[in-house]
This record gives structure tokens, sequence and C-alpha cells, in this order.
């Protein structure tokens, strides 16, 4: 009996946790604009789903006032592995967000 209580109290902690999003902090090197637009935003998430050999990504981008959700995006795994921010979200996309700051 107590097996069996100690088995349901980790079923249910670990279903409690199952509908968690997993969050990484990623550090970037790389530079003009993205690196300015990490700095002046609140918030940059960077949502993404790993297959075999590419990367499903999008970034969003919280500032005290707007919002901005990026389009879904395929990138190979080894760009992303490289350089997340600028694999989902393009150059220009980028400066434009950073001059409406």
């Amino acid at each position: 009996m107590k097996y069996l209580i100690i088995l349901l109290l980790l079923f249910a902690t670990s279903f409690s946790y199952a509908n968690q999003p997993v969050i990484t902090q990623l550090d970037t090197d790389e530079g003009y604009p993205y690196k300015n637009l990490i700095k002046k935003v609140e918030r940059v998430e960077i949502r993404y789903v790993e297959n075999s050999h590419s990367v499903t990504c999008k970034v969003n981008v919280q500032t005290l006032h707007n919002q901005y959700m990026g389009k879904e995006q395929t990138v190979s795994a080894k760009l992303f592995a490289k350089r997340p921010m600028a694999a989902c979200l393009t150059r220009e996309k980028a400066k434009q967000i950073l001059h409406m700051l």
C-alpha cells in the first residue's frame, strides 16, 4: 500500500511538470542588430521544435507596450545551433523592430 501511495505521488508530480514549457537561456554573440535588440526589449523568446536535421522556430519579442510575434521558419539544425536568433529572425525584420523602439 505504501508503494502505491509513493507511485501515485511520483505520477502526480511528474504529470504537473509535463505541461510546463522548457525554458533555456541562450547567450548570443551575433552582433548588430540582434544583440542591440536583446538589450532594449523586456523579453525575447525563441520557440522551436527540433527534428533530425532541421529546426522549426519563431521569435517573439516583447517590449513594455508592444509585442512582435514572428513567422515560423524551418532552418537547418546546424545553423540554429550556431546562430539561433539570426536563423529564426531575419536581419531586416530585426532592424525594423529595433527601429520601432
